[in-house]
């Protein structure tokens, strides 16, 4: 698994953030939408349980990975 750093935003527009931070921000979160588009044209699918799992340890603060593909992934 790739282990990757997630902050819970509590707000969408925070005021203290300058312009070149949102303009950093925004092109990281651009590249994250990138790899998940391409690895759902590709086929990659995650189970359910394995979603709401990730999504409850991420709700809770606890250290999250991102989830590898379920093994019985649906292949294009």
């Amino acid at each position: 698994m790739t282990r990757v750093e997630f902050r819970q935003e509590h707000r969408l527009d925070s005021s203290d953030e300058t312009a070149q931070q949102r303009k950093a921000r925004l092109a990281a979160e651009a590249s994250m939408l990138a790899v998940a588009k391409a690895d759902i044209a590709d086929g990659r699918y995650i189970a359910d349980g394995d979603v709401d799992a990730w999504l409850d340890a991420w709700v809770n603060g606890e250290p999250v990975e991102i989830p590898e593909a379920s093994a019985h992934s649906r292949k294009r």
